[in-house]
């Protein structure tokens, strides 16, 4: 439940920050449901033994010519090393089985990446592991889809069988994470990964929606050129201390539908009212770069109201994250004019200026990192060092009285307003998300 104080503290990279805040200012504090959920290795077992609308692993790898374990980059907090552990037994019966990290165009993990991914059983899984590039037109390959021809990396073509490893959360304009997403971006080359995020400059493609989402709905036609019956997944989701709260085995489309419910009551909560201030607090590993940082403030931006403002805060220790955000700030350097840029042919990350000026219409957007102010404010933030400094030029903006909500994990945790439209998402939650008045 949320608390009221005028002392708090935010996590900030690996440690907190504490903050005070004078008289006549309200801070409410929330972030992502401790969901009562029992063992995580029980959970996950029950799943894998219990798979919907599929065939038993054993029975679905046993005819196996090449299996391909399709898993997140280190971007994600999905439990890989617990899930690949849980299968390695019937995995292992497959002589010809590899594994994929799905990076799409990020960049490929580190040492210590690999060992937090796979665990105890990094050096079995090296020797047989890709890393996927979609800048590396040498492992791609292209096919037919219902969206016309999508290059995918050439491995997923080599394979009879593949088992998607992923974890669902709420994702700023893809609805959630999860599913298909393993397959597009996830090994998809630029054109493709590209022609995915046209739609994310659309209204329709936000955070919770799927059925009319036209960024899932390429996705999902996108991925059409497999056959479901080829494909395994196991889809988890994850309690506010990364440990497995659901999980669910399977066939792809059933078990990210099952999933998507079970995110939407670790992540999300709804309020009554909108505040004057929102303070982001994004934690790792989603805070490491100003590109991924964006969902920080994406997700809990229904907390407030129109002219008031937003403190997004994210160390970024590797700066702007991505190449064709910092082309697109050189292309397009004038934020006044970012919002005329839905109009033109989309290029990748366009999404990101457009979508950012949609904000700035609404609200200020205030960054905290360790950035140089300069940078961060070609960005379209007012960049602060200190989160004191940005919470005085907050209040000072808003004035007092004011309220604040302070949202942890804000990369993941979803504000929704009771009365918006976006709520008849949540119709089909089995259990109602924490609902507070203030």
């Amino acid at each position: 439940m949320p608390t009221t104080a005028t002392h708090f503290s935010i996590r900030y990279g690996d440690r907190h920050i504490p903050i005070v805040v004078p008289d006549g200012v309200e801070v409410n504090v929330v972030g992502r449901r401790d969901v009562a959920s029992g063992d995580p290795s029980a959970i996950l077992k029950a799943a894998i033994q219990n798979p919907l609308e599929a065939p038993a692993l054993r029975g679905f790898l046993g005819d196996a010519k090449s299996a391909l374990v399709v898993v997140n980059d280190a971007t994600r907090s999905t439990p890989t090393a617990r899930i690949l552990e849980a299968i390695w037994s019937e995995l292992t019966r497959c002589r010809n089985w590899r594994v994929i990290i799905a990076s799409g165009l990020h960049r490929g993990p580190t040492e210590a990446e690999l060992k937090t991914l796979f665990g105890t059983r990094v050096a079995d899984v090296v020797p047989r592991l890709l890393v996927h590039d979609g800048y590396d037109d040498s492992q791609l390959v292209s096919v037919d889809s219902p969206v016309g021809s999508v290059k995918i990396n050439r491995a997923v073509l080599e394979s009879d069988r593949l088992v998607l490893i992923n974890s669902v959360e709420p994702h700023f304009f893809a609805g959630y994470t999860g599913g298909r997403k393993s397959i597009i971006p996830g090994v998809a080359g630029f054109e493709t990964v590209e022609r995915s995020h046209a739609g994310a400059v659309t209204a329709n493609a936000a955070v919770l929606r799927v059925d009319d989402n036209p960024v899932r709905q390429f996705i999902h036609a996108g991925s059409r050129f497999l056959d479901d019956k080829t494909i395994w997944s196991i889809q988890a989701v994850l309690d506010k201390h990364d440990k497995i709260a659901a999980a669910f085995a399977g066939n792809v489309d059933k078990t990210f539908e099952a999933a998507c419910v079970e995110a939407r009551n670790c992540y999300v909560v709804e309020i009554e009212h909108p505040y004057d201030i929102v303070i982001g607090a994004i934690h790792p590993p989603l805070d490491a770069s100003l590109y991924q940082a964006m969902k920080g403030w994406e997700l809990p931006m229904a907390g407030v109201r129109d002219g008031g403002a937003l403190i997004m805060t994210a160390p970024c220790r590797e700066g702007v994250g991505a190449r064709f955000y910092k082309r697109l700030i050189e292309e397009y350097p004038d934020r006044a004019k970012w919002g005329e840029l839905e109009a033109k042919p989309y290029t990748l990350g366009l999404h990101k200026l457009v979508r950012t000026a949609r904000a700035l219409r609404r609200f200020r957007l205030f960054a905290v990192t360790d950035m140089p102010a300069e940078e961060v404010r070609r960005y379209g933030y007012l960049p602060f060092a200190s989160l004191d400094a940005a919470m005085a030029e907050a209040l000072g903006y808003v004035g007092t009285p004011a309220r604040v909500l302070s949202v942890e994990d804000s990369a993941l945790t979803t504000i929704v307003r009771k009365h918006d439209p976006i709520r008849h998402e949540l119709a089909r939650l089995t259990t109602e998300p924490e609902r507070f008045d203030v």
